[in-house]
């Protein structure tokens, strides 16, 4: 399968490496395109196996792709994403975030079942998202995530605890763009963005981002913490989040996938 990756920053380049290494199976890079063209070049340089690069979407999109990794920004998603789709492209979204906006989250779905085409969106930096979309096989009665973060991370000065924002997955998204991937995710696999509901504290107590999610419903209650460590080459990207599209990558070259 030959890849092709949008946005050459910390988690671009990571996938880029994996790749490269050969520790996805059946998986070749073909394709780098960043707006930053500088990026581009500085990746493909570290590279053992020296991928193309398309100094413009348009020739990105002409490029012999089978696969997309979208790893830029929600404005690549609202940018690019019907037209690789349309293409018959199998994409993955790193920045889910965009979806929040239900007229686009609608259209790529349509898109992509018109098309035969499939979009991945990786678990990010949450865990348990296999658990959740068994459980949404049946009613939920509550969604909620509750996000610390360390006053810096949010760009505010505090003392004590603090909650910045609390209210639905919608408003989240508009607010504070940059911190609702997580939420987005939860919504979709839970099938919940309708009633999850969201909360971010700036916490002076804690180092690193703290992400708790709680969901019940009628088969049961599914509560999860997770500490996340930042990725070593961009503290404000968390490693999980990188680990989580490398794994969905590893699914898809798998002949066994385990989890849901």
């Amino acid at each position: 399968m030959r890849a092709g990756i949008i946005g050459c920053g910390a988690i671009g380049s990571f996938l880029a490496g994996e790749i490269d290494k050969g520790n996805i199976a059946h998986m070749k890079l073909v394709a780098l395109f960043d707006i930053d063209l500088n990026k581009a070049y500085k990746l493909a340089e570290s590279l053992e196996h020296k991928p193309q690069i398309a100094h413009n979407f348009e020739k990105f999109l002409k490029l012999p792709v089978d696969f997309v990794i979208e790893a830029a920004s929600q404005q690549a998603v609202f940018q690019y994403a019907e037209k690789i789709l349309k293409q018959k492209k199998p994409l993955l979204l790193m920045s889910a975030g965009a979806l929040a906006d239900d007229l686009l989250r609608e259209k790529l779905f349509r898109v992509a079942r018109e098309h035969n085409t499939k979009i991945y969106i990786p678990s990010g930096a949450i865990a348990g998202l296999d658990g959740l979309k068994a459980m949404s096989n049946v009613k939920l009665y509550h969604a909620r995530l509750t996000t610390r973060k360390p006053p810096s991370a949010l760009g505010i000065k505090t003392e004590k605890p603090l909650v910045v924002f609390s209210g639905n997955a919608h408003e989240a998204a508009k607010r504070y763009p940059q911190n609702i991937n997580v939420a987005i995710a939860l919504g979709l696999a839970a099938h919940a963005i309708d009633i999850l509901q969201v909360e971010i504290i700036a916490d002076p107590g804690v180092s690193r981002n703290i992400h708790t999610i709680e969901v019940k419903g009628e088969a049961g209650k599914l509560e999860i913490t997770l500490e996340n460590f930042p990725f070593p080459n961009n503290p404000k990207t968390s490693f999980l989040a990188a680990l989580s599209a490398l794994q969905v990558l590893k699914n898809i070259a798998s002949n066994v996938v385990i989890g849901g």
